[in-house]
């Protein structure tokens, strides 16, 4: 089953009730960035032509320096309102990785204990290592003196020699 997003709602749901979310449990922002991009780019054009219109009005060279300049001016204040809204984009999903991570300090606790868990044994392991170690080094002169060790060592090597016959 698929866990909700509010980035991309289900679109049987309505966005009027999401409008009437008082306490802010769903975010609209990225719902209307398109919308707000097209009013944003929409009201600086409007702006534009006014200015070119005014110059216009004012004098005649005037108007025909701000017509020239107009398509420069609405380039760049299109790409300042892009790069706004782009940074608030990022901003929101900074946000959401970041609410993410608030189960982090459950799952980082959990792990702990099992980490405790595993030192614990560890630590039983390397004591466990440390008294076979004694044990072998008391014994060691006595196997060296018998020479145990090379016999054992033959018998392995010619039991290997026996079984690949």
């Amino acid at each position: 089953m698929r866990t909700p997003n509010p980035d991309h709602p289900n679109p049987s749901t309505s966005r009027i009730p999401n409008l009437a979310d008082w306490r802010f449990n769903r975010y609209l922002t990225m719902q209307l960035m398109p919308l707000f991009y097209l009013l944003l780019i929409l009201g600086a054009l409007v702006v534009v032509v006014t200015v070119v219109g005014v110059c216009f009005w004012w004098s005649m060279p005037a108007g025909i320096i701000a017509a020239a300049i107009a398509p420069l001016a609405l380039l760049v204040i299109v790409a300042v309102i892009r790069a706004a809204l782009e940074y608030l984009i990022m901003a929101h999903r900074i946000m959401r990785i970041i609410e993410r991570m608030d189960a982090l300090p459950d799952q980082v606790s959990d792990l702990s204990v099992r980490v405790d868990g595993i030192t614990g044994h560890v630590d039983e392991l390397t004591e466990q290592v440390r008294d076979i170690h004694e044990g072998l080094m008391h014994v060691s002169p006595i196997l060296r003196s018998a020479g145990f060790p090379a016999r054992l060592l033959k018998a392995l090597r010619g039991r290997e020699g026996n079984d690949r016959d």
